[in-house]
Formats: structure tokens, sequence, C-alpha cells
């Protein structure tokens, strides 16, 4: 069943691409981040980004009704036992990522297979059929959701110990704290900095390293904010710099993993 549900997300993936859909934007993007590559690689990154989230999404389909021994068994971490004691904190620990792979597998996959629900930063959607089937996925194995817009929510599940699932790879505020991201200054979002450095939670980065035959393997990255003694903004730009550069990191590993198709360069002038 799988397989086949990605050979469909493949075709589906890569028929948008051939129609134009948000091509541009990616090509762009692309363009943006690999300055030096010839017009071959980022055609050809381009098409794999899309059939890659056209398996993605086909993928949604499995999670939301796979039993959960097939969840569990499609994510292997790699070195989840080198983070363990971090984990179980009673500092509690964030778990940040991007849109790499596929992001709901981390989240879903990752509460089994460290034994502990994830509370997961999340946005409304705006299709009510769609906010209700990504619902219903995401909570089926005991995760929960905190609204992105609930501060108190968010510190009170670090200050419980449990482990706050971040995607932190969006478009901020042209306001927001600049750092470098594929060699420009992009805005980005800081709270992930704020809160690790008021609270003492570790940031974990997981990583998706490849695609198999039953679902992913990922790894863990720590991202080491023990030298930042305080909140001021030079701390948080900085943190906010480390966790970025582990995200340009995998995604250079692996670019047909990322979401290419979203605008993360709006606010930097060429």
């Amino acid at each position: 069943m799988l397989s086949l549900l990605r050979l469909i997300g493949l075709v589906l993936g890569e028929l948008a691409y051939f129609l134009g859909i948000r091509r541009e934007v990616t090509v762009d993007n692309l363009s943006k981040a690999y300055p030096g590559k010839p017009s071959r690689f980022i055609g050809k990154t381009a098409r794999r980004a899309f059939g890659n989230l056209g398996m993605v999404f086909a993928e949604m389909l499995y999670l939301r009704f796979a039993a959960r021994s097939k969840v569990l068994r499609g994510l292997e971490i790699e070195n989840a036992a080198n983070v363990r004691a971090l984990i179980d904190s009673p500092k509690g620990a964030i778990l940040l990522s991007g849109h790499l792979g596929n992001w709901e597998w981390l989240a879903l996959g990752c509460a089994l297979r460290l034994g502990k629900p994830l509370s997961v930063i999340v946005k409304n959607q705006r299709s009510g059929i769609a906010e209700n089937f990504l619902m219903r996925m995401r909570t089926r194995f005991g995760n929960k959701m905190v609204n992105a817009g609930d501060v108190r929510a968010i510190f009170r599940t670090i200050k419980a110990g449990e482990l706050l699932a971040i995607l932190g790879d969006q478009t901020a505020t042209a306001e927001s704290v600049r750092v470098p991201f594929f060699g420009r200054d992009v805005p980005t979002f800081e709270g992930t900095a704020r809160l690790a450095l008021q609270t003492g939670a570790s940031i974990l980065f997981l990583q998706p390293v490849r695609r198999t035959a039953s679902g992913y393997v990922a790894r863990f990255h720590i991202v080491h904010h023990g030298d930042l003694s305080d909140t001021s903004d030079a701390s948080v730009r900085t943190l906010t710099e480390r966790h970025t550069l582990a995200l340009e990191h995998a995604i250079r590993q692996k670019p047909e993993f990322w979401l290419w198709q979203h605008r993360r360069w709006k606010h930097v002038s060429e």
C-alpha cells in the first residue's frame, strides 16, 4: 500500500512541476540558494522536490490509517540513545526540524520511537476539511497540538518537562531577527531561541536522512547553547543562527527533501 501511494504521489508531484504550479517560485529559490550551480542542477532538483512533495502528501493518507506498529517501524532514529538524557530532562526539550522529508511522519514516529508524546506547535489550516484530517492524523497516537499563538501553553509544555515539536523554517516577518541562510541574511522566527534560553531546554534538530521502503531514517543533532548565559538579543540571534545552520546543513545533504515551493527569501532584497 505504501509503495503504491508513493508512486501515485510521485506522478502527481511531477505533473504539478510540468504544469508549472509554483515551479517559478521553486526555481527562483533554488537559484538564490545555489547561485553557482548550472541550470541543469536547478531544474533536476526542482523536479525531484515536486516528486518528494507529492509523495509526502500521499504518505499522509497512509499515516492517517496505518497501524501503530507500521508507523513505528517506519521511522528509525540512528542516535536516539545518545540524546535520551536530554529528552528525559525535567527541563523539557525542543524537537526542531523543518519541512524536510515527511515532517508529519517524523512527529508521529518520533513520539512512538521515544515512548513520549509530543506537543506540536501548529497553525490553523484555511480549509475545515484539511484541518479535520490533519488533526485526526496528528493526534491518533497521543501527540497534542499547541496553537502557535498560545505563548502560555508553549511555556507550560516546557515547564512540565514535555517535548515540544517545532518546524523552524517558515517565512518570518520582515522585522524578525536576520541570520544567514544559504549565504543571505533572512528574517527568522526567534521564538525557539528565546524559549530555550529562558527555560534551559535543550534543542534537538531532527534530520531525515533518507526515505526507505517502510518509512524514513533520521538523526538527532544537538544545537548547543550552554555558552549563552542570558536572553539578550545578541544571544537570541546567535542561537537562532546556530539552529538555522543545522537546517541548512540538512537541506544541503538532501536538497530534494525540502519544501522549496514556499517563499523563504520573500523579505530579502536582491
